[in-house]
């Protein structure tokens, strides 16, 4: 059985820097893979990879089977795969119900896990607030809102770049309790960029370390936290 997500020895340069250096991992299905890494490691530009929002300078990124990598981000969101952004981005005098209505006319038109807005906004705790604007959510509700807008799209493949990022202890565990909703109730697959281990490790079943744009190590967080080099190059003491 082929994996739901392969990206395949993917590297992108931006003159001649290399920010992604032919990395290589598959997802397997409904999952959550944390992908952590120091500063400038390249995180963030192979999430646009997988994204669409880059093409790939070599490599591939297959989404059941089917290449996606290349497309754009419309059709890459289109195909199955969303993300959300380090800084908030919801239309501010729109409701995070238009938004939704928005983004689900923008997305997958067939995937299985497609739900009504009302169960997604349901799903993580967010009904209260559908019919509130987007200036007026605090900046924790922002960032659980812009989940609910991509999941509003009907993905199999979720990507969150930075979304505990500001948030208390409170608002961060609340957040990974609603990615293990998404994983486990609409059998989305996530990837997660975060620099808050106390937050991501408990959460990711399996994470991938990144420097100078390549993979340094892959495994659980229990053989990450125990990985020599990890913790000299990132983690530390």
């Amino acid at each position: 059985m082929s994996a739901l997500l392969k990206v395949d020895d993917v590297a992108k340069t931006f003159g001649g820097v290399h920010a992604v250096d032919g990395v290589s991992f598959e997802v397997d299905g409904p999952s959550v893979l944390g992908l952590i890494g120091p500063n400038g490691s390249g995180k963030t530009t192979l999430l646009s990879i997988v994204a669409g929002t880059y093409a790939p300078t070599r490599g591939q990124v297959t989404l059941e089977s089917t290449v996606v990598s290349g497309r754009g981000a419309h059709r890459t969101v289109h195909a199955g795969i969303v993300r959300t952004f380090q800084t908030t981005r919801l239309l501010g005098t729109w409701t995070l119900r238009e938004s939704m209505q928005l983004a689900s006319n923008e997305g997958h038109p067939g995937a299985r896990s497609a739900r009504s807005i009302d169960d997604i906004a349901g799903l993580l705790h967010l009904s209260a607030l559908l019919d509130q604007r987007g200036r007026g959510l605090t900046s924790a509700q922002q960032r659980m809102a812009m989940i609910a807008v991509a999941l509003s799209t009907a993905p199999k493949v979720l990507l969150l770049d930075e979304p505990a990022v500001g948030m208390d202890l409170n608002e961060a565990l609340a957040l990974a309790q609603a990615i293990r909703r998404v994983r486990d109730e609409l059998r989305v697959a996530v990837i997660v960029v975060d620099h808050n281990m106390h937050f991501l490790m408990p959460l990711a079943e399996h994470v991938l370390v990144m420097a100078a744009g390549r993979v340094l190590a892959t495994g659980t967080p229990l053989e990450i936290r125990a990985n020599q080099e990890v913790i000299a190059s990132y983690l530390g003491a």
